[in-house]
């Protein structure tokens, strides 16, 4: 499937030139060789056999290797793991997710951008280049390097700080070194589980740019949308398309999180302020980028108080000579069906628009989505000491 399509023609003939923007996330040397050996095909992303695919190459090995090595122990040891059911069997399902919802939102977001004519005419041959700069590096090689690169040096990191010394089953007795399924599950498991990650980071970058470009551009935004955002609102829902990632990484951080309290090295009020931190950082990184339009709603909002504001005032001076002053001469018949009333109305309502917009597009459902994203796999934590029948009953009672 070639990267744009001729979309249908509008109302403006020079808007034949308008295309559907590229994919920001099909391309790059690992997509392609997915596509190669059929694991993606160009209008579908085969999830039901590469998230089994990936699944089972990230975990029946492990399992192998540990019956293998240290027999039924072992092999009971990973199953019961709480750290590995997070992060293969949750967390790289839910990037490769992740993988399509980003694909479809952010083909959304740009398209929206032309449909809505957004871009002015003018400023077409700059979206084409900014399009074209994207297809550029979401194809680059080197970013894909560099995120193997740095997950490798993770991974290295991992096997000398000795942080599997908790797992019986990574660790050979009497020892401090790795059995078969420890290298394993750091070098393949983890490894795939933070290539995925990787990815998604380097397309979100991609994403950061394309916002960070399209916000430069003279746009064609106007303060009386009924969205209250000038006719961006649409950008507030591009924020979900992260949602299995932060569901993701929330699933490998409760997991060491609830390892590090069960094995007596933290405690639940120790990471009151860690988990705030995290809460935090995860917002900021995926609500931030979209106040890049803040300048140009703000100048927005500003001139349509001043435009709006000033036509409603001669609008109601000349409504009320009509009505007012006047209104001997034209009588009192029929005002019901005197189109000067809805008039009125109609401007009044687009005045109140202007004073209600704000210059960032948020939407609460998509923050609260962001949130239970968030809370959802650290749970687990929790209920380490407290019990969860007690937290559902705190929960209940609160609401009653």
């Amino acid at each position: 499937m070639s990267d744009a399509l001729h979309q249908p023609r509008t109302r403006f003939p020079e808007d034949r030139t308008r295309q559907i923007p590229i994919s920001l996330i099909r391309g790059g040397s690992m997509y392609r060789v997915q596509e190669r050996v059929g694991l993606v095909r160009p209008r579908s992303w085969d999830l039901h056999r590469r998230v089994p695919l990936a699944v089972a190459l990230a975990w029946l090995p492990l399992l192998v290797l540990a019956a293998v090595h240290g027999g039924f122990a072992d092999l009971r040891a990973v199953l019961v793991d709480y750290r590995v059911y997070a992060r293969v069997l949750m967390a790289i399902p839910l990037l490769l997710v992740a993988q399509v919802t980003m694909d479809t939102r952010f083909r959304e977001m740009a398209q929206h951008f032309l449909d809505a004519n957004i871009v002015r005419i003018n400023e077409l041959s700059r979206f084409h280049q900014i399009m074209q700069k994207t297809r550029r590096l979401r194809d680059a090689m080197l970013p894909e390097i560099l995120v193997i690169v740095a997950v490798y040096l993770q991974v290295g990191y991992l096997l000398e700080s000795g942080r599997l010394r908790f797992a019986s089953w990574a660790m050979a007795a009497g020892s401090n070194a790795l059995t078969p399924a420890g290298y394993y599950s750091v070098l393949i498991s983890q490894g795939i589980f933070l290539v995925l990650l990787g990815i998604v980071a380097w397309k979100w970058v991609i994403w950061v740019y394309v916002l960070r470009r399209m916000s430069q551009l003279h746009l064609q935004v106007d303060a009386t949308n009924g969205d209250l955002t000038g006719g961006l609102g649409f950008l507030s829902e591009v924020p979900r398309a992260f949602v299995p990632v932060v569901l993701a990484i929330s699933a490998v951080v409760g997991a060491t999180w609830r390892s590090l309290v069960l094995n007596g090295q933290l405690t639940l009020d120790g990471l009151i302020w860690p988990a705030a931190v995290y809460a935090a950082l995860m917002l900021a990184i995926f609500f931030l980028p979209l106040a890049l339009f803040l300048p140009t709603l703000v100048h927005e909002k500003r001139l349509g108080v001043r435009r709006y504001g000033s036509l409603q005032h001669l609008v109601s001076l000349q409504f009320r000579r009509k009505w007012t002053q006047q209104r001997n001469q034209h009588g009192d018949d029929d005002l019901l069906g005197v189109p000067d009333f809805s008039a009125l109305a109609d401007l009044s309502a687009s005045l109140k628009n202007v004073e209600d917009m704000v210059a960032y597009p948020f939407r609460r459902s998509v923050a609260i989505s962001f949130l239970i994203a968030l809370a959802l796999p650290l749970i687990p934590v929790v209920t380490t000491q407290i019990p969860l029948k007690e937290i559902l009953k705190g929960l209940f009672d609160a609401l009653h």
